[in-house]
């Protein structure tokens, strides 16, 4: 595993890489994390975002009414606490997909493996059949869909050759 896609590969050791079933339970646990549209995901993000900037212009009218007439704290502490609340929402649909949590891929991992001194690593005894390999490089999920059959398989996770994780699931 090299954790670069750039002309000098750099070999990643001691990292560890998960292998995941592509079974119905795991496909839907996977989908039910993801967007089924990642169109619509991205509309409804755009929409939420020009709320927020809809109730900012508002709410910023009113905090000047606020500070001007020396109203009470209690007011501007609500006005505040609102005003991040919106902040947050529209922050949190910022138009990428939400990500599978590395917490979720250890649950449904079937099989983990470090990568070695050379940067390979390798899972003993699958039987034929379809499985993810996952990884985590620098806050970057790598996700490739493998199919095992009686002859050797070998996945290549570095960025170019990955997806992200609801792509995937999109597709098991």
């Amino acid at each position: 595993m090299y954790g670069t896609d750039g002309d000098r590969r750099i070999r990643v050791t001691g990292h560890p890489v998960f292998l995941l079933s592509t079974a119905a339970e795991v496909a839907s646990i996977l989908k039910s994390v993801c967007p089924a549209n990642a169109s619509e995901w991205a509309e409804r993000s755009r929409a939420e975002r020009a709320r927020f900037e809809q109730l900012a212009s508002a709410y910023s009218d009113s905090a000047r009414d606020e500070l001007a007439l020396r109203r009470s704290g209690r007011r501007w502490t609500t006005l505040v606490r609102t005003m991040n609340l919106y902040r947050d929402s529209a922050v949190a649909t910022d138009g990428r997909q939400p990500t599978i949590s590395g917490e979720l891929v250890e649950k449904l991992a079937t099989n983990r493996v470090n990568t070695g001194d050379d940067g390979r690593y390798a899972f003993a005894n699958l039987s034929p059949g379809s499985y993810l390999v996952v990884t985590e490089l620098r806050d970057d999920a790598r996700w490739v869909a493998v199919e095992v059959t009686r002859g050797r398989r070998s996945a290549d996770i570095t960025p170019g050759a990955s997806h992200s994780g609801c792509d995937v699931a999109r597709g098991l």
